[in-house]
Order: structure tokens, then C-alpha cells, then sequence
């Protein structure tokens, strides 16, 4: 029996419409049931708050995860016995250094261990691989994607002078329409959130002036996706002389590094400002961008820390204060940060811990013979169903050809290789040599960072 993805894909475009919408009504209730509202209240008092009182509240709510933790989770149960450590020894964010760094793979390995033994809410199953391509399993509860959202509304959306329901046009990682298809329309409506989804997947100079000309009919209040996609678009724009012709109240984006340059070209294009953002599906940080340009963290949600190294880069740790599905304590999130100084004041007026720069998510595009370019954000997604893959990069050093490193474990096969060819297939086609390769480890970065794009023929770099 075929499933939901291949209905979608065997449907005509009205009816891929409907069920576009149908899964967005099943999302809404979810993001924006239950307590969506009150922790919108939350959050917007919270803001305002001040250092200290933002402190108290972080301290006591690091408590409750901790002793939560140490009580229902069997991975820190086991943990803090070999340390010989009870949960009342950690008092406060200082105290999380008696903790070691938790790494991705120990998650990865046996995450069950991650998950408690009596817990009040039904957790909801999710993945993520992150613009690593390597795939994680992962649980979280409704009250914690409430209170995401809610984050994300009050810090993100409404700091950038848009809101829930307002017009959206999102470029993301979703798979709306088939990579062979040659013509558009490349975008399907989510009537529910009154947006309309655009495929990150056919940014060719061919096509871009339909997702310009269908852009401006649809005149969104806002335009949501990956820094890739959207710079694609707005260079688009730049360059042939269609500035204002979209224009947007703000464009928020995430997931990769929004380089000064990139940023410039999108604001020229669109004539509003670029709001960045950072987060994770793990649930464990949140960092947004006020409207004077300051990263602030949001310390009620998650303790951000920052590893020292000899240089002036570190690397994000994080745990998460809300999620009880799967605690998180001292996570390697991969990223990398720059921290301002404890004592910057931001002019909003915000206490809020302010993060000078977003350093870790710098990665290449893979570009096609046919034009495309492919960025790592929707590459990412190819990787998350497919067991087995505990590293991934793609290499490409001709537009003909890539090549895809595997770091898998027992349980990835020649029928998985498969499978992540067909994924792959789906987002870069057939024009281009797939080329897989199973090795012990990839290099990293010099920040420590594993890159899923490293091309020398794609590279969008700062300059």
C-alpha cells in the first residue's frame, strides 16, 4: 500500500493543496493548542525582565530538569551515580561543569536511555539531522513545542513586526513537489497557516522568474527559509533590476550562516530587514535577532555555555529547560559561537544575554550542470530517514559529479545506500554523478564542526 508521500506525489496539484492544508491543520493544533497563548504571555513578560531575575528563573528551572532527570531518566540516573554527584549538587548554570559534554553520538547510539520512565504528557516522535546530515532521533512533549512556538512568536515574530496568521511564504526543506518536474508551478498552499510553500529544490536561473512573478501575486507579509534559498531569490532579484517588487514587512531566516553580504543582498532585494535566528529541533537553545541587530539568548529556555579554546570561537553547549521527553543536559550541539561581552547592553532595552556572532553553520552549496544550486539545509533532510548513518558529508570538485562519505554502522546496507540514493535523487536529480564511499571518520573544521557540503566549485564564503 502506497504511503501518505506517494498519494501526495501521484495527486493532482488541487489536491496536494488540500493535503498540504490538512497537515497543516494537524500541525497548528499542536504548535498552537494547549498553553500556546499563556506561554505567550510568559515569554513577553519574561523579555523584560531583569539579568538577575532572568538568572533566578534560569537557576530554578535548571533544579527542576535536573532533579527530574536524575529521578525518571536512566542515562543520568546511571551518570550522576558514577560521579558519585546527587541532583542538589547543581544549584545553578555554574554548577553544570561537574557534568561532561554530552555528544551527539551518545545520544544517537542509545537514545532510549534518554527517555524517562513516567512521564505525564504523550511525547511526539521526531528527527532531525541537522545541516550535519547526520540523522538523530529524538521525543518532545506538546508542552514543550507550545512553549517553542510560543518563543518563536513572541522573540522572533513579533520582534521582527509580524505574526501568527500574517502572510507567509515559506523556502524550506520540504519536498513539495517532484525534482524531475520542469515547469512550475514549484509551490503548494497551506491554507491553515496561510502560506504558501516554495520548492528549495528548482532555484534555476531557468526558474526563478516564476517564483519571482508568483511571489509578487502573493504578496506575503513575510518570507520564512534557509539563508541558501532565500539569498538564491534575492540575488535573482538584485540582478535584474526587480528590487521592491516583493516586499515583505521582514524576512526570518535560519538553519545556515547568514554571512554580512548575504544579508545585504536579501534586504536590498526585499527592502526589509533580515531577522537571523538560531535553534534547534533538540529543543535546548533559542537565539534571535531584536531590531537593533543583537542575537539575544533566551536564558529561560536553555543554558547556552560556550567551550574555551586558544582562539576566540567556541563551541555551543546547551541544555534544555523544557523538554522532558528527552532531557538534555550539557549538550554538543556542533555549533559555534561568539558570546559578547557578559556586561553589553543591547539598546532594545532587553537583559537578555547577547550573542555577538553566529560562527558554526558555514557550509557550501552544491551546484548541478543544469544551473541549480543546492544548499546544505535541504541536503541535510535527504539523510534523516535513512537508518544506519552516523556521519555524512558530499564532496564536489566538478559540477558533473559528487562525492558522499558514509560513516555507518552494522545496520547500513547496500538496500539503505539505495535508499539514500533515492533521497538524494529527489533533491539534486539525475543530472549528477552520485559517487558513495564508506569511511572510519570525516574531517572537521577548524572549529570542530563536521561540514555535510564541502565543494571547491560551489563555495559561497565570506569576503
Amino acid at each position: 500500500m502506497p504511503g501518505l508521500e506517494d498519494v501526495y506525489r501521484r495527486s493532482p496539484i488541487v489536491v496536494q493543496n488540500a493535503m498540504a492544508t490538512a497537515f497543516g491543520a494537524k500541525e497548528r493544533l499542536l504548535r498552537y493548542g494547549g498553553r500556546f497563548r499563556d506561554y505567550c504571555d510568559e515569554v513577553d513578560r519574561g523579555q523584560w525582565l531583569s539579568a538577575d531575575e532572568l538568572a533566578e528563573l534560569q537557576a530554578a528551572r535548571l533544579r527542576a530538569m535536573v532533579s527530574f532527570s536524575v529521578d525518571q531518566v536512566p542515562y543520568y540516573r546511571k551518570l550522576f551515580d558514577q560521579l558519585g554527584l546527587a541532583a542538589s549538587d547543581i544549584r545553578g548554570p555554574e554548577d553544570l561543569a561537574a557534568l561532561p559534554v554530552l555528544e551527539k553520538d551518545t545520544v544517537r547510539q542509545d537514545p532510549e536511555s534518554f527517555r524517562p520512565t513516567d512521564l505525564a504528557e504523550r511525547p511526539v516522535a521526531q528527527t532531525t539531522g541537522g545541516t550535519t546530515g547526520t540523522p538523530l532521533r529524538y521525543w518532545v512533549t506538546p508542552s514543550a513545542m507550545q512553549y517553542t512556538y510560543a518563543t518563536y512568536e513572541v522573540r522572533f515574530r513579533r520582534w521582527a513586526g509580524v505574526a501568527l496568521g500574517d502572510r507567509m511564504a515559506s523556502i524550506n526543506g520540504r519536498k513539495v513537489v517532484p525534482v524531475e518536474q520542469a515547469k512550475p508551478p514549484f509551490w503548494r498552499h497551506n491554507l491553515a497557516f496561510n502560506q504558501l510553500y516554495l520548492s528549495a529544490y528548482h532555484l534555476t536561473d531557468e526558474h526563478l522568474p516564476s517564483y519571482v512573478e508568483r511571489l509578487e501575486r502573493f504578496a506575503p507579509e513575510v518570507i520564512v527559509g534557509y539563508v541558501s534559498s532565500i539569498h538564491l531569490l534575492a540575488d535573482h532579484i538584485n540582478r535584474h533590476g526587480l528590487a521592491g517588487v516583493v516586499r515583505p514587512r521582514a524576512v526570518l531566516v535560519s538553519s545556515e550562516t547568514l554571512f554580512p553580504w548575504m544579508r545585504a543582498d536579501i534586504e536590498q532585494a526585499f527592502g526589509c530587514k533580515v531577522h537571523d535566528g538560531y535553534g534547534l529541533g533538540e529543543l535546548a537553545a533559542f537565539i534571535t535577532e531584536c531590531r537593533h541587530g543583537s542575537l539575544h539568548v533566551s536564558p529561560e529556555y536553555g543554558v547556552v555555555e560556550s567551550t574555551t579554546t586558544d582562539g576566540e570561537e567556541h563551541r555551543l553547549i546547551a541544555t534544555g529547560l523544557f523538554n522532558r521527553a528527552m532531557p538534555l543536559l550539557r549538550y554538543d550541539t556542533g555549533d559555534v559561537i561568539r558570546m559578547a561581552p557578559p556586561d553589553h547592553r543591547c539598546p532594545c532595552g532587553r537583559e537578555l544575554p547577547v550573542v555577538d556572532q553566529l560562527l558554526g553553520r558555514a557550509d557550501d552549496y552544491v551546484v548541478t550542470p543544469d544551473g541549480r544550486s543546492v544548499g546544505p539545509a535541504p541536503l541535510s533532510l535527504a539523510f534523516q530517514g535513512v537508518p544506519g548513518i552516523r556521519e555524512a558529508q558530499i564532496r564536489q570538485a566538478e559540477e558533473a559529479a559528487v562525492d558522499v562519505l558514509l560513516v555507518v554502522d552494522a545496520t547500513f546496507d547496500d538496500a539503505r545506500e539505495h535508499q539514500l540514493d533515492h533521497e538524494l535523487r529527489e533533491r539534486l536529480g539525475h543530472v549528477v554523478d552520485i559517487r558513495y564511499e564508506r569511511v572510519d571518520a570525516i574531517a572537521r573544521t577548524v572549529w570542530g564542526k563536521r561540514r555535510l557540503v564541502d565543494s571547491s566549485i560551489g563555495r559561497r564564503g565570506a569576503t
